[in-house]
């Protein structure tokens, strides 16, 4: 029963997985093909795209070569999508077949586990390796990620749609910098020269790369910033940047220091008055309330953190590490927002009736 039911799970997670890899595979010997090496074999090109796949699960690389050592751990969020719809469908299967949700979901997450840890030893080699433990951390969020069916609550349901809000925000004033920054992005193409094959895997590129590029925007709007390099600094009151990857993309970054735009900081404090003014309306005990502003705060806060832990990372060199949000400063700007907030529903309600009661015994 054991071996059935971890052989039907091993199935449609090689299934999920070959989707994925066979394409992967098909870019890489085309773009060996292509490139006219003079070594190596076809096994460089297979091996890549294994690379390719496990970088999509936003694994962490260590490089040791001899023209540079270093660590890659900054990787397109938007490359998890195809993982997570895969491993979806993988697992509505296995249910199916199994009948049994807890079950399905425990040998589907073993299967996925074994099948990763074979690749990613396989892929292994002197000059490139996996970091196991951030790897494997960010795989198991991915897999309960997506094998949960997920029904939130209106408590819930509201913060996630606001959250969705503050970053189509975001997406907008980045996509307005780099329309104003056109020229610049289409210098820098020129200069990379990138070809028929290359233009259209760079541009395929700087897409997965968006989320990434969103999530440091919204920072940057809020206040705490990003990085993109050792000793490097952007938020609307410092401007400390160095040299920048070519990279038509990053045309967007700001030109100076933007002091006005702290001002959409305020969408955040909206986010936290409106959700902690409605848990506050709630008519329950107060203790319920108290548990109801705590889960609150620290999915808020937690969360945060976590998102930018994702998005950001090494990009190989010393020089460009680190690059993204800082999860700590951004947890600390929404905890800021959050505690004032509370103070303002708090203590606001309490003014407001004092000077009434004044007013009228003035009358």
């Amino acid at each position: 029963m054991v071996a059935r039911r971890f052989w039907v799970s091993l199935q449609q997670v090689i299934r999920s997985i070959l989707i994925i890899l066979f394409p992967l595979a098909f870019i890489t010997l085309f773009a060996w093909a292509t490139a006219g090496s003079t070594y190596g074999t076809t096994s460089d090109p297979m091996r890549a795209a294994v690379w390719l796949w496990l970088g999509a699960h936003l694994t962490p690389f260590n490089i040791t070569s001899n023209e540079i050592t270093g660590y890659l751990s900054f990787l397109p969020l938007g490359a998890a999508l195809l993982p997570l719809l895969t491993m979806r469908i993988g697992f509505r299967r296995v249910v199916l077949i199994l009948e049994n949700k807890k079950l399905s979901r425990a040998y589907f997450i073993l299967a996925y586990l074994f099948c990763y840890s074979i690749l990613g030893l396989t892929a292994s080699n002197s000059q490139v390796s996996v970091d196991w433990f951030r790897g494997l951390l960010i795989l198991m969020i991915l897999l309960l990620i997506a094998t949960t069916t997920f029904r939130f609550e209106p408590l819930v349901k509201l913060p996630y749609q606001m959250f969705l809000i503050m970053l189509g925000v975001a997406g907008l004033v980045f996509t307005f910098s780099l329309l104003v920054n056109f020229s610049i992005a289409k210098n820098l193409t020129i200069v990379i020269h990138p070809g028929i094959l290359g233009g259209v895997l760079l541009f395929l590129l700087q897409i997965l790369y968006l989320p990434n590029l969103y999530i440091a925007t919204l920072s940057y709007v809020v206040g705490s910033g990003f990085s993109l390099g050792s000793a490097t600094d952007l938020n609307p009151f410092v401007f400390d940047l160095r040299e920048i990857p070519a990279i038509p993309v990053l045309a967007a970054l700001p030109a100076g220091k933007y002091p006005w735009i702290i001002i959409l900081t305020f969408m955040v404090l909206a986010y936290a008055v409106i959700n902690l003014g409605r848990i506050n309306k709630l008519e329950i005990d107060d203790k319920s309330k108290q548990q109801l502003i705590l889960r609150f705060v620290v999915i808020s806060v937690f969360g945060s953190g976590v998102i930018a832990f994702l998005s950001s990372g090494s990009l190989i060199s010393a020089n460009m590490n680190p690059v993204g949000v800082n999860p700590l400063l951004i947890s600390a700007v929404v905890l800021s927002h959050l505690v004032i907030a509370f103070l303002i529903i708090q203590f606001a309600p309490k003014i407001f009736n004092k000077k009434d009661k004044q007013s009228r015994l003035d009358s």
